[in-house]
């Protein structure tokens, strides 16, 4: 009895958890550039400027994804790599990182809200709400629509919308 009343809590920890992933993504579409406008951020991203990423579809349909930003005045890169992992809606990733390389690290990449039209702005989101990115296509966003956002992810997802933190694009 306590064996099955464990394994329902766990099973329905792990739903409340999971996070919902946009449907059908436009691979190629999303290609490109995307500035990071706010995030939870990971210790690498604290006090980083003019962050945005490059992502690119690679022949064997992985993802190469580029970092790009000012930490602490200084150029800062980092290069990771892609591999989708739902091959139905393309929204689910396992992200390692190429430079610096990590051996036997991935981390999840969850694709959880995107403008549908044309791809203006997107929101990755992480397990647990640990982590996440509110990016777009310009290195700015009007206020209506980043409030909407944090309202969704507060909403839908239940992330803290104090926790994110804007990032400084000043050129």
């Amino acid at each position: 009895m306590k064996r099955t009343s464990m394994f329902i809590v766990v099973f329905f920890i792990n739903i409340t958890f999971a996070l919902e992933t946009v449907k059908n993504l436009d691979i190629n579409k999303f290609m490109g550039k995307w500035f990071v406008i706010a995030a939870i951020p990971t210790f690498v991203e604290e006090n980083c400027e003019n962050a945005y990423d490059t992502y690119s579809l690679n022949q064997d349909g992985t993802i190469s994804i580029s970092y790009h930003a000012i930490k602490n005045g200084e150029k800062f890169n980092l290069r990771q790599k892609a591999t989708i992992i739902d091959t139905t809606n393309k929204s689910k990733w396992s992200m390692q990182f190429v430079d610096p390389w990590i051996p036997f690290y991935s981390a999840p990449y969850e694709i959880i809200i995107i403008e549908e039209i044309n791809y203006n702005f997107m929101v990755v989101g992480y397990p647990d709400n640990k982590y996440g990115w509110i990016m777009s296509r310009d290195n700015f966003m009007n206020d209506k629509t980043y409030n909407s956002i944090l309202n969704k992810l507060k909403n839908t997802f239940n992330y803290d919308p104090k926790q994110f933190v804007k990032v400084n694009h000043n050129n």
